[in-house]
C-alpha cells in the first residue's frame, strides 16, 4: 500500500449519497492493514465519517437548498483524516453542548460522538468563505488499532 491514499469526492450536500459514500469510505478504511483487523475501530470511524456527512448536509445548508460539498480521506499506515468542506453556513462546534445522557432526546449526539471517536477535531471558515472540518484519527500497527 502507498504511504498515503487521498481521495477527494466533489458533490452537492445530499443526504441520499450518504450509503454509497458510507459503503465506500468502509471499503477504503478496511485496505490499511492497521486497520483491516480493527473492526470495532473501522465501526467507530464509519459512524463519525456518516454523522459529520449527515450534519454537514442537514445544517450547512439552508433547507431544502443544496449546495457543493468537497469530500477529502487521507488514510496512511498510521492516521486517518476526514476533511469535509463547504460553503455553507457557518458553524461554532464550541457552542453545541454535550448530551444529557439521562434525558435522550433525538439528535444532538454527533458532535459529541465524532469527538469521542476522533483524535483532533477541527473546524474553521477561512478568508474564501470555505467551511472546513478536519477529523484525524492515529492509529499504530494492528496491536495498537483497536480503539
Amino acid at each position: 500500500m502507498p504511504n498515503v491514499i487521498r481521495v477527494r469526492i466533489e458533490t452537492d450536500a445530499e443526504l441520499a449519497l450518504l450509503r454509497p459514500l458510507d459503503a465506500f469510505v468502509r471499503s477504503l478504511m478496511e485496505q490499511v492493514p492497521a486497520l483491516a483487523c480493527a473492526k470495532e475501530l473501522v465501526d467507530k470511524l464509519e459512524l463519525a465519517f456518516n454523522e459529520a456527512f449527515t450534519n454537514v448536509c442537514k445544517h450547512t445548508y439552508p433547507s431544502r437548498q443544496k449546495g457543493p460539498l468537497a469530500i477529502e480521506i487521507h488514510l496512511g499506515q498510521d492516521h486517518l483524516e476526514f476533511r469535509f468542506e463547504d460553503r455553507g453556513r457557518k458553524f461554532d462546534p464550541d457552542k453545541v453542548r454535550n448530551p444529557d445522557l439521562d434525558n435522550p432526546r433525538d439528535g444532538g449526539l454527533g458532535v459529541w460522538l465524532i469527538r469521542g471517536v476522533m483524535d483532533e477535531f477541527v473546524y474553521y471558515s477561512d478568508d474564501s468563505g470555505t467551511n472546513v472540518l478536519r477529523l484525524i484519527k492515529r492509529y499504530q500497527g494492528k496491536e495498537n488499532a483497536a480503539g
